[in-house]
């Protein structure tokens, strides 16, 4: 697949993008701690490789989420050597191959700041979205390096060097000196460039306003049982069936969706996040009978 088949609304210059890998529907990426070190630790080689800074990432059992930036071609070389080394580590560990395969629909434009800050808050909610963890604990974003006044005291080990560095690491690349890990994992302040995101969001209050919503609903269900349904009010669920048009389905509106796809929607929102079958008729235009035999 050519570049020239995503249009670059920066037309050379430097951008930000989006870059999504589709939920694996029956595969894993990162099976235990020791994968997602790996897709980390990938994720740092990359800069050193390519001309990108990584603004936020999330990484997940069977997808990943990338907010790159730099020029299309530059970032998407980085997108495809990641995706590569993933394929790599899959093959090696797993025996596993031919799932790892992008295109430009895996790709998004971010063109101003409201939409920064709704991409990096969606792929720190991921954790949460997937009813794993806090957006605030979820181990594998780089959440604790924004508007962090204690992150110059977060300290490592120095990397290994010589063979040992290119085992543990899987590379032939040498590493800055001043890089450090812990528990083999490269620390998100060296190669994530949250300096950009705050400095584009202005205020960590923006940003974590917007994020603590969400975990307070995950600590009410803990504190009421897992039979406890939490319940998003319609602005709420609007937001999140344009994140999932968005992200799901590459669409803008919930209306570019055919009747197969506003069904499936359907289902996850009743799933997913607990709406009842009259908030979906409401919210999505579709007669409850129909729901009745779709859910």
């Amino acid at each position: 697949m050519r570049i020239t088949e995503f249009k670059d609304p920066f037309t050379g210059r430097t951008g930000i993008y989006l870059f999504t890998l589709d939920h694996l529907e029956r595969q894993l990426i990162f099976r235990n701690d020791s994968d997602f070190v790996f897709g980390v630790n990938t994720l740092a080689l990359g800069v050193l490789k390519h001309k990108v800074r990584v603004l936020c990432y999330a990484l997940m059992d069977n997808h990943i989420h990338l907010l790159l930036a730099g020029t299309y071609p530059a970032c998407l070389a980085y997108y495809r050597w990641v995706l590569h080394r993933l394929a790599l580590m899959l093959g090696h560990r797993y025996g596993v191959s031919g799932v790892l395969r992008w295109k430009a629909s895996d790709i998004q434009a971010v063109t101003d700041d409201r939409m920064l800050l709704n991409e990096v808050c969606y792929l720190l909610r991921n954790g949460y979205k997937a009813r794993i963890d806090s957006p605030f604990t979820y181990r594998w974003t780089p959440f604790e390096c924004y508007f962090n006044p204690y992150l110059p005291l977060l300290r490592g080990d120095a990397l290994p060097t010589g063979r040992e560095g290119k085992r543990v690491f899987c590379t032939q690349e040498p590493f800055p000196s001043d890089w450090e890990q812990v528990g083999g994992r490269i620390l998100n302040k060296f190669f994530v460039d949250y300096r950009a995101v705050e400095q584009r969001i202005g205020s960590g209050l923006v940003l974590f306003d917007r994020l603590r919503r969400y975990d307070l609903e995950s600590i009410v269900a803990e504190t009421h049982g897992v039979a406890e349904r939490i319940t998003f009010t319609d602005s709420e669920m609007q937001e999140k069936i344009r994140t999932l048009c968005r992200n799901e389905w590459h669409v803008d509106s919930l209306h570019q969706l055919g009747r197969k796809d506003l069904l499936r929607l359907a289902r996850t929102l009743a799933h997913r996040h607990g709406a009842s079958k009259k908030q979906i008729s409401r919210l999505l235009g579709i007669d409850p009978a129909v729901l009745e035999t779709a859910l």
